[in-house]
Order: C-alpha cells, then sequence, then structure tokens
C-alpha cells in the first residue's frame, strides 16, 4: 500500500469529528425514489453496497422544497412522513464506518416545472434557466427568501432526525443557492443582490439558519458542509474563482466543517489563464491554508490521480463515477490491485454493481457521461 498510503491518513474536521481515510464518495443523482418521494428498496441496496469505500459518504440531493424539485423520483425532506426511510438510508449509509452526510438542496431556475408547486420555477430574479432557456422563473419575495431558508434548517433537522452524521448543503451547479451568487442570475436591487457582499448574503443566511438548527437538535459531532462551484464561465457576468476566495473566506469564518469544491475535472486551471497554470485546486487550497478540508473531485479513477489531488493541495478526494462502476475501489487500492479497478461501465453488470434501474438505464446510454465497455 505504500504507494497510495495518503489516501490512508486519517483527517480531523474542525469541530473534532475524525475521518479514517482522505476518500469522500461524492453527490450522485440517483432518479430512483419512490414516487411520494421517500427512498426506494433499490436506492437503499445501492447505498448499502458502497458503504465501505470512503470515510465520507455523501447522498444525492434531497429537496428541501416544494418549490425546488429538479428531478423526477427526487426525495424530498419537507413531509415527515420520509422519515423511516430516510432512517434506514443513514443505517445503509453508515453501515460499514462511512460519515454519513445528507446533501441538501432546492433547484431554483434549474428545478423541473413538473415537479414544482403550481408548475412554476423560482430563483432570485427572472432570468432564463441555465439548462432550458426557454424557462423563466418568477422572481423571489423576500419573505418567501426567508421560507426557503427555514426550508433549508428543516432539512437538516430531518437530517439529524434520521441519524445522518451531518449535512451538505449544495450551493453548486448552477441551482438556488448559486443562482443567488451569480451577477448574471441574481439582478436584484434589494439586500439580496447587486454588489458581492449582498449576493453573498443567501448562502451565509442558509449556513446561519442550518447552524442554529444543529445547535439546537444536534451536538458538535454534527457535520456541516458546503459544495460550491468555483467559477461561472458560461456567462459574461457570472462570477471568478476570485469571487469564491470570498464565499470561502466567508463561510470559514462563520463556522463550516468542510469545503467541497465541484468540478468536471481535477486538473481545471481557472478560466483564461495560461496553459500549465496552477490548478483551480491549487489556487484554493492555498487561500483555505489549512483553515477546514477541502475535498476536490472530477475524473478521478485510479489512485495515482486521486493521490495527484492530494498533492496538488485537497485534502480529500471524491470519487463520483467510479463508485458507480466500482463499488470494491477503495478495497482493491488497499490490495494493490489496482489492475483490477473498473474505469468503465459493463451494461451487463447491474446486478454485480447495485445500481437502481432508472439510474442504470441513464448511465448505459452511450452519451459519453460514463465510459462504456
Amino acid at each position: 500500500m505504500s504507494s497510495y498510503s495518503e489516501l490512508f491518513q486519517p483527517l480531523d474536521l474542525p469541530n473534532g469529528v475524525r475521518l479514517s481515510n482522505r476518500i469522500a464518495i461524492a453527490p450522485m443523482t440517483t432518479w430512483s425514489g419512490n414516487l411520494n418521494g421517500t427512498v426506494s428498496d433499490q436506492e437503499l441496496a445501492y447505498y448499502k453496497r458502497r458503504a465501505a469505500l470512503a470515510a465520507l459518504f455523501v447522498s444525492a440531493c434531497i429537496a428541501v422544497s416544494p418549490t425546488g424539485l429538479a428531478f423526477d423520483h427526487q426525495f424530498i425532506a419537507y413531509d415527515d412522513a420520509v422519515l423511516p426511510r430516510l432512517k434506514k438510508m443513514a443505517e445503509a449509509m453508515k453501515s460499514a464506518g462511512s460519515k454519513a452526510v445528507l446533501q441538501i438542496h432546492h433547484g431554483g431556475s434549474e428545478a423541473d416545472k413538473r415537479f414544482v408547486i403550481f408548475n412554476q420555477t423560482v430563483s432570485a430574479s427572472a432570468v432564463p434557466s441555465f439548462s432550458n432557456p426557454e424557462e423563466v422563473p418568477a422572481a423571489l419575495s423576500e419573505e418567501q427568501i426567508e421560507t426557503i431558508i427555514k426550508e433549508f434548517g428543516f432539512a437538516a433537522r430531518q437530517a439529524i432526525k434520521a441519524g445522518f452524521d451531518g449535512i451538505e448543503i449544495h450551493g453548486a451547479n448552477h441551482y438556488l443557492i448559486q443562482q443567488f451568487v451569480s451577477a448574471h442570475f441574481n439582478q436584484r436591487s434589494d439586500e439580496w443582490g447587486g454588489t458581492l457582499d449582498k449576493r453573498l448574503r443567501f448562502p451565509f443566511a442558509v449556513l446561519e439558519e442550518v447552524q442554529s438548527v444543529v445547535k439546537k437538535y444536534a451536538d458538535d459531532s454534527f457535520i456541516i458542509g458546503y459544495r460550491f462551484s468555483p467559477e461561472e464561465i458560461h456567462r459574461e457576468y457570472g462570477y471568478s474563482v476570485d469571487d469564491t476566495l470570498r464565499l470561502v473566506d466567508g463561510l470559514i469564518e462563520r463556522g463550516i466543517h468542510y469545503l467541497h469544491a465541484s468540478q468536471q475535472n481535477i486538473k481545471t486551471a481557472p478560466h483564461g489563464s495560461e496553459p500549465g497554470s496552477e490548478t483551480i485546486v491549487h489556487k484554493l487550497a492555498e487561500h483555505i491554508h489549512g483553515r477546514v478540508p477541502l475535498i476536490a473531485v472530477g475524473g478521478i479513477h485510479l489512485p495515482e490521480e486521486a493521490v495527484n489531488g492530494l498533492n496538488d493541495g485537497a485534502d480529500m478526494i471524491a470519487l463520483g463515477r467510479e463508485v458507480i462502476m466500482d463499488p470494491d475501489w477503495t478495497q482493491k487500492v488497499r490490495d494493490q490491485q489496482i489492475d483490477k479497478i473498473n474505469v468503465t461501465l459493463s451494461p451487463s453488470r447491474q446486478e454485480e454493481l447495485v445500481v437502481p434501474d432508472r439510474l442504470w438505464k441513464i448511465i448505459t446510454q452511450p452519451t459519453g457521461w460514463f465510459p462504456l465497455d
């Protein structure tokens, strides 16, 4: 194990929780919940099959509000009827010693109007959706903003009731929290928009609401993480990595336990930089300077790539697609069976990999998302 021993060093979070290694499971949408918003049997089996893979296991995103569902068959947090199944999910995720983290999420203008209340999406401003420009959300009133902040807090309460070890606030991937941070999507002129400081009010308010709930109902060992997209390069007036450093500082000052940078590729350099420039991960790590752990993700399939990510400055490496393709990844690394790691998806192995039917149907399409055999 000598060449990959860095992956198996423990890591301490600021709240005193010790993670047994430097591997995390990234949140991956399953499209497989029951029709009433509860976790399905197939999802429970999927989570249990991967429970031994990482020290930190982040769930697919759970919808905090009936105004924010982004996927069909997404599971929901805003109804107490879902709690018995959420408890089973937490148990499955923790069954081999992982810390189970529930990712809490609002789709904003990226929500799907077929699934949200009154078939009307909402966002910071009435700016067309990123992924579907024909869809224009309604701008949230100040009262509605306060309601959604409370809904994030309620989702944290549900996570505590269900026995999760923590929550991850989903501030990435063009969803509602990122929409507030973005100067393109947030064109408000009140206290929730305009300057960068005002655009950052929403993520900070969500964090503070979650923290107040955790302080009331959980102990100090309950983990609060935050996932963000480091830059918004698709839009002329979005935000830069330098803007993100301001977000990062505000989250750290307010007591976040870890930061999770959402990227397609861990080696990406800031937009517009020269070839061979330092990566976004390196820039973030230098700025964070050990104040809280940084999780990096994106295109990692082999342990050598994961170790390179640690050497670039990340404190933990999250695996996404690789977790689906090989639930035994970590054990194979420990056993030095690197040549036996599956880095492609075989359409005949669904049963062995324990992947829900609907997720399997999506990932075995030849779209280029998953490398297929």
